[in-house]
């Protein structure tokens, strides 16, 4: 049986190392989307393009609009006279935001009155927008606290924040390491997705039916090459996250390269239940996309799992990227206590299990 194993490895690894498009799929593919992702895929806003239409003359509207320019976000501030022409530039995208100081702005804020600015947002872009109105939030709190302070004022109480883990909220810090796990589960899945449907495609399938192979021989030879592949994509985008981007890495790397190796396993086995019942490489691309776009918006890579409903949050736990992305998460933001690897570990253990018995029972039902 060892020596049948280690030939049907072989024969895959090869099979896989000798096609440049599969080789570039492995190595190439992966830190090109880490980049392009990490790089781009950012929920900071920045080179805003802002329109202000100011109706008053008095010291404030101008000091507001002065820390304004000086804002790192704002790119350009275009001023208008009229909140038609706002209107035009929202409407055709040339701005995200419009503001309007009224004519008493300035007036209201020496008297200590309520003062308002009106804030135009494009719905459009609705995240960028609310974003960017936050950011305007704070240039008027502080606006705010000067102007108390130097009228001689009791000075408001002010909410100091601080962030734990991720200091400046850096979007990057929590997009690319996410990439390790996603990119990894791609690659397993693709590959294991592949196997048998591209043997049945080639026809030599057929000649598993007479060899000495058993179903779990069978199963083993198209794992081992999978989880090799997954894990050398993950273990690379780490490094490219640590080096490239510059982001900290507080956990234990043994803890994690440990629980890495059954989270690669549960894919491979979701690849291989979907391998062993397709016929064809197209279904086999059409099956990945069922199942990988469902895993990643239940996994809390785009979204907190804690803000779906009580049910999907149960069916959530059948997804093995939802249970890795919180090792992934602990292991670059902070230091992830061993318990806590392991009660998001165990459940990996379980998929794998489920997912290989199925292919295996599959696998055996097509070579009878």
């Amino acid at each position: 049986m060892n020596e049948r194993l280690l030939a049907a490895i072989r024969k895959e690894i090869l099979l896989f190392l000798r096609d440049p498009k599969s080789r570039a799929m492995l190595l190439m593919l992966p830190v090109l989307q880490v980049i392009i992702f990490g790089l781009a895929a950012t929920l900071d806003v920045n080179n805003v393009e802002l329109a202000i239409v100011n109706r008053d003359s008095g010291k404030w509207s101008r000091e507001f609009i002065h820390r304004l320019d000086a804002a790192r976000f704002v790119a350009s501030a275009t001023h208008l006279q009229s909140s038609a022409e706002l209107a035009e530039l929202i409407e055709t995208r040339q701005v995200l935001l419009g503001l309007v100081f009224p004519a008493d702005f300035s007036r209201d804020l020496a008297a200590g009155s309520p003062a308002s600015v009106q804030v135009l947002i494009d719905g459009r872009r609705a995240n960028a927008g609310q974003v960017t109105a936050s950011y305007l939030g704070s240039i008027a709190a502080d606006l705010g606290v000067e102007l108390d302070t130097r009228q001689g004022g009791a000075q408001p109480p002010r909410v100091e924040s601080r962030n734990w883990f991720n200091t400046n909220l850096n979007y990057r810090w929590f997009m690319v390491p996410n990439l390790s796990a996603t990119m990894s589960m791609m690659i397993a899945l693709l590959i294991t997705a592949l196997s048998i449907s591209r043997e049945r495609e080639l026809g030599t399938f057929d000649q598993l039916l007479v060899s000495p192979s058993s179903p779990l021989e069978i199963i083993l030879s198209k794992t081992i090459p999978a989880v090799l592949a997954g894990g050398v994509v993950g273990m690379l985008i780490v490094v490219v996250a640590v080096f490239g981007f510059g982001i900290p890495f507080r956990g234990n790397f043994w803890l994690f390269a440990a629980a890495m190796l059954p989270f690669v396993f549960s894919v491979v086995g979701v690849g291989l239940v979907i391998s062993s019942l397709v016929k064809t490489q197209q279904q086999a691309i059409l099956g990945l996309f069922f199942t990988l776009m469902p895993f990643m918006l239940i996994s809390g890579f785009a979204t907190p799992v804690e803000n779906m409903p009580q049910w999907l949050q149960y069916v959530a736990q059948i997804s093995p990227l939802k249970h890795f992305l919180l090792i992934v998460q602990g292991s670059f933001l902070k230091s992830i206590p061993p318990q806590d690897v392991w009660s998001n570990t165990w459940p990996l253990f379980i998929i794998a299990a489920v997912t290989f018995s199925s292919a295996t029972f599959f696998v055996s039902r097509r070579l009878q």
